[in-house]
């Protein structure tokens, strides 16, 4: 008898103890804007900006420092997206505790070439300019900084912080038009 209760209770632990995905994941609406920023991570990266549910819409966007799975990101393009949140147990030190996963692309909508957007290029004495090859925001993504060349080599070496005025080109890559 104490064995089949010993045997039960064993039981009982296990169960309580697995996760139950359809507790652990929620489905949100996201709104991908049409460029990416700098941010500090761990490291420094270029982000997803985003709006959540009742944001969208609003001019309040948010660094997502995560990947969508599924979602394949072109620049230009701003996205209505459905996707699932499953929270992860027990991630890695440098992971996040949440995967993404792409249920939907509701919307996809091209923003005219025109369209202007800043970028930080230093924030706090972190200069995110690469010029391996070229100018480049971290090695990913290419600036044409047009007659601006000289003038953002100053304010790099001489500022804590400088934002990009920019419009997209073909091809990933983004031409300067203003600094400040």
């Amino acid at each position: 008898m104490k064995k089949q209760i010993l045997l039960l209770i064993i039981i009982g632990l296990f169960f309580s103890c697995t996760n139950d995905d359809d507790n652990d994941s929620q489905t949100v609406t996201m709104r991908i804007n049409h460029y990416q920023n700098t941010a500090i991570a761990l490291d420094p990266v270029i982000a997803l900006l985003v709006q959540y549910d009742d944001n969208i819409g609003t001019t309040s966007w948010n660094n997502f420092y995560a990947t969508i799975e599924g979602f394949n990101y072109v620049p230009g393009q701003v996205y209505d997206l459905s996707v699932r949140i499953d929270q992860i147990g027990n991630p890695a030190a440098d992971d996040g505790a949440f995967k993404y996963t792409l249920l939907e692309v509701i919307s996809e909508q091209e923003v005219p070439a025109e369209t202007e957007f800043n970028i930080n290029l230093k924030i706090n004495g972190q200069n995110f300019i690469t010029t391996d090859s070229g100018y480049q925001l971290l090695n990913q993504i290419d600036i044409d900084c047009n007659t601006l060349c000289d003038a953002l080599d100053t304010l790099l070496e001489s500022e804590d912080v400088v934002v990009g005025t920019f419009k997209h080109l073909d091809n990933n890559e983004i031409q300067l038009i203003e600094l400040e």
